[in-house]
Parts: structure tokens; C-alpha cells; sequence
């Protein structure tokens, strides 16, 4: 048979029992009825359905973008990002950046660049379309996470010449969240893929805490302090906590049973849409939570903090060398704006199932959108917001309703988000006959590609 399609059916059929719990079900744990339990607690069925009214002025735009990188022969390479925004009117604003750039780091590095100036060119038309939309209702869908934008670490980047780039995407997202919340629009990041799992770190966090205390009338404080310890270290030394808990249970017995679970529910990769697929009744939405900075990226804004200049000559020497000649100025631009970084606004995250055969949406939205007004660098854990009522419950009513008002059905998640994906798209034969052929004819060269790629493919 041909392409080893024999030696995958014979997979598939060998292991078809693991294959199909793992499809069907993702990871299996005994925590899995507590975690029921916890879920069905914070699970909320869909507000009443509002019909979008014409009169009440509601102005969308979609945002998405893509890009496209060729390799050649000497070196160099090309990238081509593009970014539109759409509005529910049928307005387009495009943007396009193309370069040539050279670069001797790691293709990981590389790869992050990329990505980084794609979503920098999706914030240049989100900011262009902005002014564009009237009414009184007025959203901004982002294909993405808002939350995950802010956390890119602040360094050189990996392309010559362009070793700041991060400094000035960073100042446009800092510009563009303050003006967003200046003029009352509705910033709505849509995931329809996420591997998030903030909201089972707190179900975990919240079934540990309670084992924690059953066990102390069994452990002396000691102990329990030890085993306290060990949660703080758990992804770092894995190994050491596990012998540690080892030792406990020969000391204490079965009754740590449990907390090893938990320490291995810990290492365990259930996101929390794997939560809602096996545990939700019907379609509705989870608790929020306020979302704050990871542990590393903690330390990256304790340290903006306590030195913002000394972290900007340790991190941008190679920017600072690109513009010597005026590398006072440059320090004190790049000062303040990873000065910006830890006042940037907590983003509210809650996950959104509009149909129980269709996978969940993550939706991110600045939490001063919910009357909240903590800075990343304020916030130390994610927390749930247990309070659902008055101002919170209609705002998340108006953005739970203009995406279902959105949703098309099993594979149109959001009719706008799709269009605009469609459109913007950045195809491979569109690099090949379409962008490496004006490049060709404008500049009067001949592109030789790295070995392996052929642009023309003969069948």
C-alpha cells in the first residue's frame, strides 16, 4: 500500500481503545467527579437572546491577519504579513508590511517574529478601522487573545535592523487599549482553538486547598507545611516532589493518596475546553477570571519595576548598538515603554459554548470593560468573578450576545471573524506566483530558493 498507509491502519488498529479515549474523552482522572462537582457550580446557561436592533446603532469590525516567509539561497529571506479589519457595514481598511531581512538565531526566535509582526499589523488596521464605527454600541472582535498579546518577553529581536521591534509593538497595543477604553469600544479577543487552562488551575487550586485541610487532623503542621512546599515547585522538580510525597505516605499511609493525584493533575496537559466538552449540560458560559501574568513573566515586571533603565541596556544590547548614535535617546524611548508593560489593563477571560455539538470559544476582554481597573502588575493570582449581577451580567450579556448573533453554525464559529479570515488569508501560491513575482520584476532579480523548494510544482 502505498505512503505506509498499511503500518497506520495497523496503528490505529493496535492501539484503538487509548486512541479513542483519548479522542473522545482527553485526559481521565480520578479527580474527574470533583472537578464535575466545580464545574457544574460555575457553569451559567446563556443569557436571554437579544434580537440586534438597527436602531440601537451597533457597530462591528472583525480583525484578523496572516503571513507568508520564503527561504534563499544566500541568506536572506522575505516575510509578507498582512492585516484587514472589516466592519459589519462592509467596510475593508488593509494593511501590508513586507521585508527582506537576514538573521543568524534560532528558527524558534525567528518563528516568534513572525508571529509578532503579524499581530502588530492586525493592531494597525484595528486601529485604522476604530474611528470608523459610530453608534452607540460599538465591539471590536480580534481574531486571538487579547491576553496572550501581553506577554511576549521584552528583547532584541532576532533581525538585523530591526532589533526594537517589540518596543514599538508594544507601544501600539499600550496606545490602542487606552484608546479603545476612552471611547467606550468593546475589545472582544476570540479564540475558537485554546489550550488555556486558567480555569482548572483554579478548580485544582480550590480541590487542594480543601484535601490540605482534612489532612491536618491527620499530619502534623510540619508535615503539611512540607507538603505546601512542594505545589510551589511541582512543574520545576517533579521528580523530588513525587519522593517526597513517597516518603510522607510510607510514614502516613493511604490517606496521601489523593494529594498525589493532584500533584499529577498538576503536570497533566486538560485544558479546560477538554472541562467543558465532558461536563457541560447544555450551551452557556463558564465563570469568568481576572487573569493575572504567569510566575516567569511575574518576575519579568518585578524586575521592570525595580530598574526599568537597567532592563533595557541588559535586554536591548543589540538595539542600543543599532542606534548608537543616539543611544540616550533610544534608552530613554525604550524606558518608557516597558514602564508601560506592568500598567497595562488585567484581562477577564471565560470560555463560551453556543452549541453543544460545536467546540467552545475563549473570549478575552480588558477587565475595566466589567468596571475593574486593576494593572497586570498589581494582580499576584487569577481570580473568579463570583459576583455575576447588575453591570457585569449585562456587559457580558452584550458580548455573549453579539457573538452568538455572529455564530452560523458548526463551521462558521463567527460570520464576521470568518469573512474577514477568508479574505485575509495569505495562501503559499500567493507568495510563489503572486508577491516573489513583483519582487522579481521590480527589483530585477532572480530568486534562488534554499534547496528542497521548488515553486513550481510539476505533478
Amino acid at each position: 500500500m502505498p505512503k505506509f498507509v498499511d503500518l497506520f491502519v495497523s496503528e490505529v488498529r493496535k492501539k484503538r481503545d487509548s486512541m479513542k479515549l483519548k479522542l473522545e474523552r482527553g485526559a481521565v482522572s480520578p479527580l474527574d467527579d470533583d472537578f464535575r462537582s466545580l464545574f457544574v457550580q460555575n457553569w451559567h446557561s446563556l443569557p436571554e437572546e437579544q434580537i440586534l436592533d438597527a436602531a440601537s446603532q451597533t457597530s462591528i469590525a472583525a480583525i484578523d491577519g496572516s503571513r507568508g516567509l520564503r527561504d534563499y539561497a544566500n541568506g536572506s529571506r522575505l516575510f509578507v504579513v498582512r492585516g484587514l479589519a472589516i466592519t459589519n457595514v462592509g467596510e475593508q481598511f488593509r494593511k501590508l508590511e513586507a521585508q527582506i531581512f537576514l538573521s543568524q538565531e534560532r528558527e524558534i526566535n525567528v518563528d516568534r517574529y513572525i508571529r509578532q509582526k503579524t499581530e502588530s499589523i492586525e493592531l494597525a488596521a484595528a486601529s485604522e478601522v476604530l474611528p470608523h464605527l459610530k453608534g452607540s454600541r460599538r465591539f471590536i472582535l480580534l481574531d486571538g487573545s487579547l491576553y496572550g498579546r501581553m506577554f511576549h518577553l521584552l528583547r532584541d529581536s532576532p533581525v538585523e535592523g530591526d532589533r526594537d521591534f517589540i518596543l514599538r509593538y508594544v507601544k501600539m497595543y499600550a496606545e490602542f487599549l487606552e484608546e479603545c477604553k476612552n471611547e467606550r469600544i468593546v475589545l472582544v479577543g476570540v479564540s475558537k482553538d485554546s489550550r488555556a487552562h486558567f480555569l482548572r488551575d483554579l478548580f485544582l487550586e480550590g480541590i487542594c486547598s480543601t484535601e490540605m485541610q482534612e489532612l491536618e487532623s491527620l499530619i502534623p503542621e510540619e508535615d503539611i507545611k512540607e507538603l505546601k512546599s512542594l505545589f510551589a515547585i511541582i512543574h520545576d522538580k517533579p521528580s523530588l516532589c513525587f519522593q517526597k510525597v513517597a516518603k510522607l505516605r510510607g510514614r502516613y499511609g493511604s490517606g496521601l493518596d489523593k494529594l498525589k493525584e493532584i500533584m499529577l493533575e498538576f503536570l497533566r496537559a486538560r485544558p479546560d475546553f477538554q472541562l467543558i466538552m465532558n461536563f457541560a449540560p447544555d450551551p452557556g458560559f463558564c465563570t469568568p477570571v481576572e487573569l493575572a501574568a504567569d510566575q516567569l513573566f511575574l518576575r519579568e515586571l518585578r524586575s521592570i519595576n525595580r530598574d526599568p533603565e537597567g532592563y533595557v541596556r541588559r535586554h536591548f544590547r543589540n538595539a542600543m548598538m543599532e542606534n548608537f548614535s543616539q543611544e540616550d535617546h533610544f534608552v530613554a524611548f525604550a524606558t518608557e515603554v516597558v514602564k508601560k508593560v506592568p500598567e497595562f489593563p488585567t484581562i477577564t477571560s471565560f470560555h463560551l459554548l453556543l452549541d453543544k455539538r460545536s467546540t467552545p470559544l475563549r473570549v478575552d476582554i480588558p477587565s475595566w470593560i466589567l468596571g475593574i481597573d486593576d494593572k497586570l502588575g498589581s494582580l499576584n493570582a487569577g481570580s473568579r468573578l463570583t459576583d455575576l449581577r447588575g453591570d457585569i451580567f449585562k456587559t457580558l450579556s452584550d458580548v455573549i450576545d453579539i457573538l452568538r448573533s455572529g455564530y452560523a453554525g458548526l463551521t462558521d464559529y463567527n460570520v464576521w471573524l470568518k469573512r474577514v479570515d477568508d479574505e485575509v488569508k495569505l495562501r503559499g501560491v500567493d507568495m510563489d506566483t503572486i508577491y516573489e513575482r513583483v519582487l522579481e520584476k521590480e527589483l530585477g532579480v532572480t530568486l534562488m530558493h534554499t534547496r528542497g523548494y521548488r515553486r513550481v510544482k510539476f505533478p
